[in-house]
């Protein structure tokens, strides 16, 4: 009986969870095709929490064919003895309403894949999405439809590209001990490298001593690092942790950031140049535009790259307008450029590019795994067009090298 009562609490705590943010209430007609956001809560992925909210609450402002709700994974979920049950579980359920089209499980929590799966199994029509995958990839392609992440694959030749078009002759990576050891970070790593040879750069990937804090590590040694590797070395890091130190050693010893960690790091700049952004009134033209008058007073016109918007926010936005607008028939599950125009429509300005990612060991490409990215825009030069630089087949090709 006990096993039951929690069962009941648990699908009437997800059907509250959903029904909270649902973008209109259901009319007398016929019901409206239902795309559920899953993330987890904004203590726990608050910059999914507040895309998913974003996207919900635009929906419900702006009317639809369709209906967009935010169902979110309660803490003690990712806390207890099982997580990756209760996270199958949750998502699982979350799908169970007869009005659900599609579901969007951003980021994709390990159980994701499991929950995804039992929720196609009870309903084969239904649209998975995952984003921000957390669990195995290729667990995650067999059962959703799509799934969508931060690019670290292209990224990693283009992020030296874009260094060399911006004056670099070095590349210095820095890495915190958990972004080191991630797989994903590797393959980046041997590809970076690989890339800066054959472009006549420099490289070198730093990472904190074990224990250290990665912030205070990055902030004491990026000095050194330009000093050994020269003022023209470029600065880089996957890490939001390591972004506002990177960026203030590179305006400090006169460096190169080409773009850290896939955000928008306007704020980081205002913060490390002691800048107001107040007065821009949130309109990305203005901050930057008030950033690049701070740079230049310093010397640091086109020195200086960033992205227009945050890819963890922006990306749970876009794939939810995604999900609805294939569930309501205005786009194509398998349509690359329909997802292009999902993502501009909730950032515009943004300058995404989409590519589907590639099988180091086949250079086959995946049927269902699309890969991210922003153009970069360099303050005081403007756009790159490093988004729309083709990468040789080669560095796709590149296996992750060490740990």
């Amino acid at each position: 009986m006990r096993a039951r009562n929690s069962a009941v609490a648990t699908s009437a705590l997800i059907l509250a969870a959903i029904c909270a943010s649902c973008s209109a209430p259901r009319g007398a007609g016929a019901p409206r095709p239902r795309v559920v956001v899953v993330t987890p809560s904004a203590a726990f992925a608050p910059d999914e929490f507040r895309g998913a909210e974003a996207v919900v609450n635009a929906r419900s402002a702006g009317g639809s064919k369709g209906e967009l709700s935010h169902a979110v994974l309660p803490d003690t979920a990712m806390s207890g003895g099982n997580p990756e049950a209760a996270v199958a579980s949750f998502i699982a359920e979350a799908a169970s309403d007869s009005r659900v089209a599609a579901i969007v499980v951003d980021p994709a929590l390990p159980g994701s894949a499991e929950g995804i799966r039992r929720a196609k199994r009870s309903k084969p029509g239904l649209l998975g999405v995952s984003g921000g995958s957390r669990e195995d990839v290729l667990a995650l392609e067999a059962s959703a439809d799509l799934v969508v992440d931060l690019d670290r694959v292209y990224r990693a030749y283009l992020i030296p590209w874009a260094a060399k078009k911006m004056g670099a002759k070095a590349l210095v990576a820095a890495y915190s001990q958990g972004e080191y050891a991630d797989p994903a970070s590797a393959r980046e790593r041997a590809i970076m490298s690989a890339a800066s040879a054959d472009l006549g750069l420099r490289y070198a990937a730093m990472t904190a001593p074990p224990g250290a804090d990665a912030a205070g590590y990055a902030r004491a040694m990026t000095g050194a690092w330009l000093r050994e590797y020269g003022p023209d070395a470029s600065l880089y890091c996957s890490d939001a942790e390591l972004a506002a130190p990177v960026i203030a050693g590179a305006i400090a010893g006169g460096g190169i950031v080409v773009d850290v960690a896939g955000r928008a790091t306007r704020a980081a700049y205002a913060a490390v140049l002691g800048l107001d952004l107040g007065p821009a009134g949130g309109d990305a033209g203005k901050e930057r535009r008030l950033l690049e008058r701070a740079l230049a007073a310093l010397g640091g016109r086109g020195r200086f790259g960033e992205w227009d918007a945050d890819y963890a926010e922006a990306s749970v936005e876009g794939l939810g307008e995604f999900a609805l607008r294939v569930v309501t028939g205005a786009a194509r599950k398998d349509g690359l450029e329909d997802l292009l125009a999902a993502l501009d429509a909730r950032s515009p300005g943004a300058a995404w590019l989409a590519a589907y990612d590639v099988d180091p060991d086949t250079g086959v490409k995946s049927a269902n795994r699309v890969l991210l990215r922003q153009d970069v825009y360099v303050l005081g030069s403007g756009y790159l067009q490093s988004a729309l630089q083709p990468v040789p087949d080669r560095y796709l090709a590149i296996r992750a090298s060490g740990p």
